[in-house]
């Protein structure tokens, strides 16, 4: 993997890791840093060694969000450009909420306006309790368009029109509770609790975590009700008989672990 200038890149094993590599600007995302973790999630999604993406980022704050240096040269662009260029953030979303690979988001500092996406449409985010967010697009007479999708999906129409609406300041308890972040550490535990999690994670069989993504986005989706037993029965006897299916079930009746587990 080619070593870009505002990501760095990683691997330790199964786990590939990114992180935000812009810290004398807070983490801010331009459209480098943008096309940067476009890339790299999508070189990784060909890496079938890579079970787990780790989103971190260097320096106190996970991310100030859009750089505003970058907004502001939007009054020197045409309409083409800046739709285009926006449209290469709201694909960066996308990249990662669909992303084969288990994406684990790590946070200490803050997260202001866009990188709120990040976190977002990462499949579980680790926080520091110091930790603090805030949807602040309002404060400078912008709306977080292109995040606004994956924040409604993860935490409701209320609280995200309340906070979108107020962009107020929120803290890493009230993150949790809304279900933007699922765990909490104290202050110098990020690192240990996220590689815990890494362990946790690495327990469960690749195939099944990719297929339980895949099972609730279609839920989220189009399907009907009257087609839900119908799915849901046959996904239960496609994975019961799968290779993956049958070595947990033999290691559990064997008393030893299955041939995914790996160390980390």
């Amino acid at each position: 993997m080619n070593q870009p200038a505002t990501i760095l890149n990683d691997v330790k094993g199964p786990v590939a890791i990114l992180t935000l590599h812009r810290k004398q600007v807070h983490n801010a995302l331009n459209m480098q840093m943008i096309r940067e973790l476009a890339g790299a999630f999508n070189e990784l999604k060909e890496n079938q060694g890579i079970r787990i993406i780790l989103l971190r980022a260097d320096g106190k704050n996970f991310s100030a969000g859009a750089d505003l240096g970058w907004m502001r040269e939007g009054m020197n662009q045409t309409r083409e450009q800046l739709f285009s260029e926006s449209r290469e953030l709201a694909e960066l979303f996308k990249t990662i909420q669909r992303s084969g690979q288990v994406v684990v988001a790590s946070v200490r500092g803050k997260v202001m306006g866009g990188a709120n996406g990040l976190v977002a449409a990462s499949d579980i985010v680790v926080v520091e309790d110091t930790a603090r967010f805030a949807f602040t697009e309002v404060k400078l007479g912008l709306i977080p368009a292109t995040i606004s999708p994956y924040v409604l999906k993860k935490i409701g129409y209320s609280r995200t029109r309340e906070l979108m609406l107020t962009g107020r300041l929120f803290y890493a308890k009230e993150a949790v509770q809304i279900g933007l972040a699922h765990i909490i550490c104290g202050e110098g535990k990020l690192e240990e609790t996220v590689d815990d999690m890494i362990r946790i994670l690495l327990s469960g069989a690749p195939l099944a975590m990719k297929g339980v993504k895949s099972l609730l986005d279609k839920l989220e989706g189009t399907i009907t009700t009257d087609q839900l037993s119908d799915y849901t029965a046959e996904l239960i006897a496609k994975y019961r008989t799968s290779e993956e299916g049958q070595e947990g079930i033999n290691a559990f009746f064997e008393k030893r672990k299955p041939g995914w587990h790996e160390e980390y």
